[in-house]
């Protein structure tokens, strides 16, 4: 069973390249494949770059529609994505309380980990500039053996395995890539 496990974990996310219109007037170019494999892939670039917008538009979209791996996502104006679980979670869990942004992180983790330790699959975490940053890091390497962190920040908050740079080409055109040392 270990080794279906670690073949499972091994799997990774392809995002073909091309140019991807991502709203009206703005699209982002990917010159070559983005893999996302496990560990920690950092989406690094200036404000209005194109980060968030991937992630919504492109990112999430694709492991939705994925049934075999695991996702969590974890906006950057948590307020209404609180309001969604507190709701959910007087479903399931009656007696557990949410009231804090802090408290659904918790509630998305520990639902994130009881689903994995049943049928393992590859989880992936994927980060729009959240506090809590640190706190997700360390729960997914205290409880998982693999996963893929995907995280943007204005500052990179720790070592990560990709870097992915978003860089203005125009004003209605960015590039992405992953950074070469």
């Amino acid at each position: 069973k270990t080794a279906v496990i670690s073949v499972i974990l091994r799997k990774a996310m392809l995002l073909p390249k091309g140019d991807y219109q991502v709203w009206e007037n703005f699209s982002l170019t990917l010159p070559e494949d983005l893999t996302f494999g496990p560990g920690i892939h950092y989406l690094s670039g200036a404000n209005g770059s194109g980060k968030s917008s991937m992630i919504t538009k492109l990112l999430l979209p694709r492991l939705l529609k994925t049934s075999s791996t695991y996702s969590v996502y974890l906006e950057q104006q948590m307020q209404v994505q609180l309001t969604a679980v507190k709701a959910y979670a007087s479903v399931v869990q009656p007696r557990r309380t949410i009231d804090t942004e802090s408290e659904t992180i918790d509630f998305l983790l520990d639902n994130l980990l009881c689903a994995w330790q049943k049928e393992p699959r590859p989880c992936y975490v994927v980060m729009d500039e959240s506090l809590f940053a640190m706190r997700v890091l360390d729960f997914l390497q205290a409880n998982l053996p693999s996963f893929s962190l995907i995280y943007s920040a204005h500052t990179q908050l720790f070592k990560a395995d990709q870097t992915i740079l978003f860089e203005a080409i125009s004003p209605t055109r960015n590039e992405v890539y992953v950074s070469r040392p």
